[in-house]
């Protein structure tokens, strides 16, 4: 084998890998603004999104809202490049080891050969909820890390270090099912997209599409517990005699009690904000790219 023959098998064997990593590099770049005004938004009273941007631009520049940029860029790429390729893993185990091959489809067992859109979604789901878990068991403190130096400008001085519970159920009930409904979402409109077109194949508009779509949703749905999970972990900016909540369940009824379920809400609107666009590009991204090491390589996809 010559070595140019070496790279392309190698590149091709890794597509998951390096097409995520240029979708997370580019969409961390372009949205990581946005995440750092959803954070003040969340943990910080401003009558609108226009008026949090104001103030921290006049208070820090543009350069604040990229304040913590450099733990998640670096860690975006493994983290995202890892998601991906456990979700496809997993995607592939469950379609070989579906019963419904062996006979399963007669006792009423779920589908995993994606031949409907409804095997399509779940098989997303399950494969999503898994990658969900793996990627927060690992990346809980760097999110942590993320969090606190996006609010460093705004809160009190004194700090008890990073002694937040940063195995926190709650994060680790975030990721699980929001990377299930981001998965599933996606592949149930990009399905449902390419069935309505009559195509075998999808496109850039499809993608964007349906990328979008699953932003949007997820963040509707899981808005609220990453709400008390950004509230629980900027209380460790503060000493620890002056934190308010105990633990997140604490936070959360408390929340609720006095603001009541737009409590909740508080900040969601920069959130699907950019959940569109940049969720649109970061499949736009992942399948160009991933296409274009197939034809590189002149191999299938």
């Amino acid at each position: 084998m010559t070595a140019s023959a070496g790279w392309k098998m190698a590149l091709y064997e890794n597509r998951t890998l390096a097409s995520a990593i240029t979708a997370a590099v580019s969409g961390m770049l372009v949205g990581y603004p946005f995440d750092s005004l959803k954070t003040r938004m969340q943990t910080h009273h401003y009558p609108s999104l226009l008026a949090c941007a104001r103030r921290s631009i006049a208070e820090e520049g543009v350069r604040g809202l990229y304040r913590g940029l450099v733990p998640p860029l670096l860690t975006a790429s493994a983290a995202k490049s890892l998601s991906f390729s456990v979700f496809e893993q997993i995607k592939l185990w469950l379609r070989n080891h579906d019963p419904y091959i062996n006979g399963g489809s007669k006792l009423g067992m779920p589908n995993f050969q994606r031949t409907t859109v409804g095997s399509v979604a779940l098989t997303a789901a399950v494969s999503g909820s898994i990658s969900g878990a793996v990627i927060a068991a690992l990346c809980c403190p760097l999110e942590l890390v993320k969090v606190q130096m996006q609010l460093a400008n705004l809160m009190a001085k004194g700090t008890n270090g990073l002694t937040y519970e940063t195995n926190d159920l709650l994060l680790r009930v975030r990721d699980a099912s929001g990377t299930a409904i981001y998965f599933a979402s996606y592949e149930t409109v990009k399905e449902t997209l390419r069935r309505l077109t009559g195509s075998d194949t999808t496109g850039a508009l499809t993608h964007m599409l349906a990328g979008g779509t699953c932003g949007v949703v997820s963040w509707l749905l899981i808005f609220p517990i990453d709400l008390v999970k950004s509230t629980m972990q900027s209380q460790v900016l503060k000493p620890k005699n002056v934190q308010k909540y105990a633990s997140s369940w604490h936070c959360l009824r408390d929340i609720y009690a006095r603001l009541g379920m737009s409590g909740l809400y508080r900040g969601v609107s920069v959130s699907l904000i950019r959940a569109f666009p940049i969720h649109g590009l970061n499949f736009v991204v992942y399948e160009w790219a991933r296409a274009a090491i197939c034809r590189i390589t002149s191999r299938p996809e």
